[in-house]
């Protein structure tokens, strides 16, 4: 397991013009480097290649109590909804979302301090979070954010009620992960991309469209860059 600890721009985004707010590239503990955009890897250490992931296995999960997120304004009910648990380890606080696939847990997204991330199990091609709640696939409209936190808050804004998922890796991984779920994303009438107003999100937004059947999909506009 590994552990991203900072960002930078991809140099094989950016010969072909992306990547200009320089964060698509992550940089993990252990020296390697990858792009969830474009799947560019480095390995400085020259060793094997790179496993982002570890074996899934329910006894390396966490587990975790549920609780209302106070400093997102996120309630408990969502929480609940959505699985999202809080974990305590060493007096530090760990939130862990899980990813699913075929109904089972497959890998979780560690969230620590200093938005640090981690993922635990196989987190090679999950579920969208939030898409094991919406078993029958098809509907109306389904909403698509870059993270966690904006995936349960646009669904507390709705009550709930509406299909809202959000992408495992944010921006720079969107093409991936879109592709991945391309089956239950399109069994929507409407879908609706409500991606961070930075540059990386507003190019995500356009490329993760072309992915999509015509006429489905829409790209919100929001006052605010997050």
């Amino acid at each position: 397991m590994s552990t991203v600890i900072n960002r930078e721009q991809c140099p094989a985004c950016a010969k072909q013009g992306r990547d200009n707010s320089q964060d698509n590239l992550s940089v993990y503990d252990d020296g390697h480097k990858y792009c969830f955009a474009c799947e560019y890897y480095e390995n400085n250490k020259k060793e094997t290649p790179m496993t982002i992931t570890t074996p899934a296995r329910t006894l390396d999960f966490l587990s975790g109590t549920v609780e209302a997120i106070n400093n997102r304004k996120i309630n408990e009910k969502t929480a609940r909804l959505y699985g999202s648990l809080t974990h305590t380890k060493d007096g530090k606080r760990i939130e862990i979302s899980n990813y699913y696939r075929d109904g089972k847990v497959v890998a979780q997204k560690l969230r620590g301090a200093n938005k640090s991330f981690q993922w635990r199990g196989d987190a090679s091609k999950p579920q969208l979070f939030g898409q094991q709640l919406w078993k029958n696939k098809g509907g109306r409209k389904v909403v698509v954010t870059e993270g966690e936190y904006d995936c349960m808050t646009v669904s507390q804004l709705q009550d709930n009620k509406w299909a809202c998922v959000s992408l495992p890796n944010g921006a720079a991984g969107a093409v991936k992960s879109v592709r991945d779920n391309l089956e239950f994303l399109s069994s929507y009438e409407e879908i609706v991309l409500m991606f961070d107003m930075d540059e990386a999100g507003q190019d995500a937004a356009q490329r993760v469209a072309e992915l999509l059947p015509p006429g489905k999909c829409k790209i919100a506009s929001l006052p605010y860059k997050d």
